[in-house]
């Protein structure tokens, strides 16, 4: 019984071992982003409100372990930042440049241009944050990431710090 689980135990860990350097991170990727996000609105803060993104993104090998990832991301559904104040949508545009440390991991860091509907205005902004990728696989990549936005409309400011959970699919 001890052996069937050393070579149950080898042949799963063999599976999830690293894709070859050069074939992680690049290319056309779709994927999904759970995120957790609190809001401060003029010092007043909200509460957390946790949904879905969905994800598209192009990673390109830049040579050197250098990775750069042009990323779009389309928040699902609505979820409540306040008491009364609804996020009804928020659209991203991200740039993430990371440094491939092995096959399988790449830690970056990222700028992005967001536009966001809570309640019945529209604030716009831009956010910086810091993540991580893993390679399952050359398809497969789970990750994590905290993002800081800084958002505005007018002379209200709308803050956050996200926190995300992602995985991707990679072509």
């Amino acid at each position: 019984m001890k052996k069937l689980t050393v070579a149950l135990a080898c042949l799963f860990s063999a599976h999830l071992s690293a894709a070859p350097v050069g074939n992680t991170f690049t290319g056309v990727g779709v994927g999904i982003d759970v995120t957790t996000t609190k809001y401060k609105v003029d010092g007043i803060k909200g509460k957390d409100s946790t949904g879905p993104v969905l994800v598209v993104d192009y990673g390109i090998d830049q040579g050197n372990n250098l990775v750069g990832v042009v990323q779009g991301k389309m928040k699902l559904g609505s979820t409540k930042v306040s008491q009364d104040v609804k996020q009804q949508n928020k659209y991203t545009v991200a740039y993430q440049q990371g440094y491939r440390i092995t096959s399988a991991l790449l830690p970056y860091v990222k700028v992005d241009a967001s536009s966001t509907k809570a309640g019945n205005k529209t604030y716009r902004g831009f956010g910086v944050g810091v993540g991580a990728k893993y390679a399952v696989s050359s398809d497969i990549e789970l990750g994590a990431e905290y993002t800081r936005d800084n958002l505005r409309r007018s002379n209200t400011k709308l803050k956050g710090n996200a926190f995300t959970a992602n995985a991707t699919y990679r072509f």
